[in-house]
């Protein structure tokens, strides 16, 4: 439980680190227009500036823009590409917590072409000498290091290894014109410092229409309204489910369950000792007869057995974290988390372990030591107390509680991995099978992409080849659109997904209308858009041809007609509805190639990718990946709680036989005069199991009752999570009912056929 009480933990604690994370705050947007509504992470350029200048609360705000996967050089022989680079403003060093090792903090990022590396790049990048002053190159424009920053924690929902100075975009024309005043893009993660002793609900209400002041006829003309509203920064890993989000979040419910199943667990072993503990309780009759004739008191007595349960407790906890540093590996491995044990050594942490043990040890003792220290000695010197009499009802509805929890967790277990297993053989909408994805990062494709793909195509395992922007499962950009020449029309936002004209027939995805982009048609390189089945609705379109030929206005700076529609298809995971969804050519934007691969003699067709990528990109470190594969990476987290999950009910069930075991060896002791008696008048062997087994079979299926219901209505909660879900189906309450029942029948019966095959003359030669 150790190991699961730092995952936990880890989980809770994110971005707790800063010094002034109470005060921290991400400001988000919600989007309504006349489709839908759609809340981003992401806000407008100006937004941090407007509310530092008209709302005194602020003490500082802060604008950051990820990058991810940049192409960062060092001289001839260091390239790599880095997942987490970000422009940020100077005053984010003041905002949150960043210790620089080395370098002027108050300096580090108020210059264009300014970057700062966190300690773990610095040794990678410079070894041992020193990184100030040196210039690494982030697709090719160079960047001088002006700081050192520690290494963040891993618990921190913003991972940023680069973080260069926003300024740095302050002399690019596009930023200027389309960016710097636009309140209608999102591409800028807008967090704050407010002042000590704001009203935050009140603040809020305050901040929610600013950006009224500035364009407040413009989004009135469009029939959209920006509402922005206060994130806690300590609460958006768990509970931020935004567009656009910096890192792949927490989930808060799973976390909550691990939780209680852990308190489930702990429940279940300390059901055990108290089943066991008066079960038992006959055998130690006479100790506290004697004990109460010499002069015991209740008192003592129960002293005594609480610090004997004490005492087992703590042994167990010194033995539990002498496996929790065996086993640190395996969990880190399992739960996909690297954890600080300096933490065991600190006093809050040793305080309330010792807390939590012994107010374990004392609640799973405090009843057996009721009944052992009632006992009346004057019964239990003569011989009448009958063994193990009391509180046979009692052990009989732990024993329910055990396997109803336990049966729970195994329907659980059974129904997240069906989710998963549905998640990723369900039909996507486009063939993601052999296909071969190449990212091309800090180098343009813009003037020569068919050439390009043309190269690969030389092979004749490159069965067709396309690139875009982005891939099925990676981020899309999302920008307004509204259509042109409609005086009705009101603007709206939607997905947006750059593309060559060979996009669709390489996917596999069909026109359902119209037509696809025509490479003999120059106006489809310029002024044509796909949109898919989705937008359609959105725009309020009856059928798909009913869109051919109208004009939009996207939001990105390009006008056109749409030509085509096509059919729905899934490009972010299963967990999040299907969209609209509108394609452009673009190619300065073209940054993925895809190839799809006939993998007849895949090595040799491997082989021949990266001789020719190396010809093409000399200066690009080779990466790859199978769109199949990176598709369902977005799918870990909850493969991580299912990995999870599993270890839990492995234990609970394991537990709760354990349990069961040590019961039926003293029902078994119990009842071995009985049993000689039913063998010396002919009761064969299988009836003897049977009458031995029949009370247990009895608890598993009361338990199977009682757990049905419960788990019904807890994984259908589960699976709102999820805009595609499996049913719930009866099969896997009888499965698992059915595994359950076996695995119970298999414990007892060791012990109801040892007792079946025992001698009767040495349970009756005192008889």
């Amino acid at each position: 439980m150790l190991n699961y009480f730092f995952f936990v933990r880890n989980e809770l604690s994110y971005d707790t680190y800063h010094t002034a994370a109470d005060r921290l705050y991400r400001v988000a947007i919600d989007i309504q227009s006349r489709a839908d509504n759609r809340v981003f992470a992401q806000t407008s350029a100006p937004l941090a500036a407007a509310l530092q200048r008209d709302f005194p609360q602020i003490e500082k705000a802060v604008r950051l823009v990820k990058q991810s996967n940049q192409l960062v050089t060092y001289g001839p022989g260091k390239s790599f590409y880095e997942r987490t680079f970000y422009l940020a403003d100077p005053q984010i060093l003041e905002v949150f917590t960043l210790p620089l090792v080395k370098g002027n903090a108050q300096t580090a990022l108020n210059r264009p072409g300014t970057l700062i590396i966190t300690e773990e790049l610095a040794k990678k990048y410079f070894g041992n000498t020193e990184p100030l002053g040196k210039i690494l190159k982030v697709n090719q424009e160079p960047f001088e290091v002006t700081g050192i920053l520690k290494n963040l924690p891993y618990n921190s929902h913003l991972k940023m290894d680069l973080i260069t100075s926003l300024a740095t975009w302050n002399k690019q024309d596009w930023y200027k014109k389309d960016v710097a005043e636009n309140w209608h893009s999102t591409m800028f993660y807008t967090y704050i410092k407010v002042k000590e002793q704001v009203n935050i609900p009140a603040f809020e209400k305050q901040i929610k229409t600013a950006a009224n002041k500035y364009v407040r006829e413009q989004i009135k003309d469009w029939g959209v309204t920006y509402h922005y509203f206060l994130q806690p920064v300590k609460a958006i890993h768990l509970h931020s489910q935004l567009k656009d989000e910096a890192e792949v979040p927490g989930n808060a419910i799973n976390v909550y369950i691990l939780i209680v199943v852990a308190v489930l667990i702990i429940f279940i072993a300390s059901l055990n000792y108290i089943n066991l503990t008066t079960a038992q309780s006959a055998n130690r009759a006479k100790e506290v007869g004697v004990r109460k004739v010499i002069g015991a008191t209740k008192k003592a007595l129960m002293m005594q057995f609480l610090c004997e349960s004490l005492l087992l407790t703590f042994m167990a906890l010194v033995l539990a974290l002498a496996i929790v540093f065996l086993t640190r590996p395996l969990f880190e491995a399992l739960s996909g988390q690297t954890y600080a044990f300096a933490l065991l050594f600190t006093p809050q942490f040793i305080l309330t372990l010792l807390g939590l043990t012994g107010l374990v040890g004392i609640a799973a003792a405090i009843y057996p030591a009721l009944v052992l220290a009632s006992f009346r000695p004057v019964t239990v010197l003569k011989g009448s107390l009958s063994l193990g009499a009391k509180g046979g009802g009692l052990r009989q509805a732990l024993v329910v509680c055990q396997f109803t929890i336990s049966l729970m967790l195994l329907v659980g277990t059974m129904m997240v991995y069906r989710q998963l297993n549905f998640m990723k053989d369900q039909n996507l909408g486009f063939e993601k099978e052999q296909m071969l994805v190449l990212p091309v990062r800090g180098t343009s494709m813009a003037d020569n992409y068919e050439q390009i793909k043309s190269e690969f195509q030389r092979h004749p395992a490159v069965v067709s080849a396309t690139t875009s922007a982005s891939v099925p499962g990676q981020e899309v950009q999302n920008f307004a659109v509204s259509l042109k020449d409609e005086a009705d029309d009101k603007g709206q936002s939607m997905y947006y997904l750059f593309t060559d004209f060979d996009f669709l027939k390489t996917y596999g995805i069909p026109i359902i209308a119209g037509r696809n982009f025509d490479k003999t048609i120059q106006t489809d390189k310029e002024s044509a858009f796909l949109i898919n089945e989705k937008a359609v609705k959105a725009f309020g379109w009856a059928t798909p041809e009913e869109a051919i030929g109208k004009k939009l206005a996207a939001g990105f700076g390009g006008d056109g007609e749409i030509i085509g529609v096509y059919k729905d298809f899934h490009y972010r995971s299963l967990q999040a509805p299907i969209e609209p969804l509108i394609m452009a050519m673009v190619p300065w934007r073209l940054n993925t190639i895809s190839l799809r691969l006939n993998t007849k003699d895949l090595p040799a067709t491997m082989a021949f990718v990266q001789k020719k990528w190396q010809e093409l990109f000399p200066q690009n470190p080779y990466e790859y990946a199978f769109l199949d594969e990176e598709f369902n990476k977005q799918y870990q987290a909850d493969e991580k709680i299912g990995r999870i999950f599993l270890v839990f009910t492995a234990i609970a069930i394991f537990i709760a036989c354990l349990g069961l075991f040590g019961l039926a060896t003293f029902v078994a002791q119990q009842r071995t005069k009985e049993i000689g008696v039913r063998k010396v008048l002919g009761a064969s062997v299988s009836s003897i199991v049977s009458l031995v087994s029949k009370d247990f079979v009895k608890l598993v299926l009361v338990s199977f009752v009682i757990a049905t219901p419960l788990s019904y209505v807890l994984i259908g909660k589960w699976l709102e999570n999820f805009a595609s879900r499996i049913a719930i189906s009866w099969e896997v309450f009888v499965i698992a009912g059915l595994a359950l029942l076996v695995m119970a029948l298999l414990t007892v019966s060791y012990q109801s056929i040892r007792a079946a095959l025992a001698n009767p003359v040495n349970s009756l030669r005192n008889e």
